[in-house]
């Protein structure tokens, strides 16, 4: 009998307890700490970004900036890449390598030299991720023109970039978008 009397009461207090927890409301202090709590978490997901840019601007290399009555514009070019880096990102060698790929598209349009540059990366860092890999989104512009000047193979405003120091391995690289932006008609 006392057996029953004891989980009777065992069964009672854990009812009591599961309404206490049930009937307890929000109030205004409660809603604005959970904002305050959101605020800090989303500053802290902020904080393993890295962004850099070119500028606002298209910029053309000195070299072939001079030469620029000469020029003759084919074709306004657009790539998008995701590289998977894993213990750091060299981002001159991907802006490298985003750049080599328009070059090469510029070539289908007789085009030898990329003007009007601009480029952007978006560092994510391995915060949610277990292997420690970073993901690196580049999308870079260009205008494919034909020149007598050699195209001077590095990308613009290098000055510019943020990455991570450290010794870089691409693990994977993904082509979201190559694009034809804009034809130019021959005069």
């Amino acid at each position: 009998m006392e057996r029953k009397s004891s989980s009777a009461s065992a069964a009672t207090s854990a009812s009591d307890t599961n309404t206490d927890t049930t009937t307890r409301s929000l109030s205004f202090p409660h809603v604005a700490n959970i904002f305050v709590k959101l605020r800090r978490v989303q500053k802290k997901v902020k904080a393993h970004h890295i962004d850099s840019t070119s500028g606002a601007e298209p910029v053309t290399h000195a070299s072939l900036d001079a030469d620029a009555d000469s020029l003759k514009k084919r074709a306004r070019l657009d790539v998008q890449n995701v590289f998977m880096c894993a213990d750091a990102v060299d981002v001159p060698k991907l802006l490298r390598a985003s750049r080599a790929s328009l070059l090469d598209r510029a070539s289908l349009f007789q085009a030898n030299t990329l003007v009007e540059e601009q480029w952007s990366c978006s560092i994510c860092g391995p915060k949610h991720r277990s292997d420690g890999s970073f993901r690196v989104h580049i999308r870079y512009t260009a205008t494919a023109a034909r020149s007598s000047q050699r195209d001077p193979g590095q990308p613009i405003a290098l000055e510019t970039v943020r990455g991570v120091p450290g010794l870089m391995t691409i693990t994977t690289r993904d082509v979201v978008s190559m694009n034809v932006l804009e034809l130019f008609q021959e005069s």
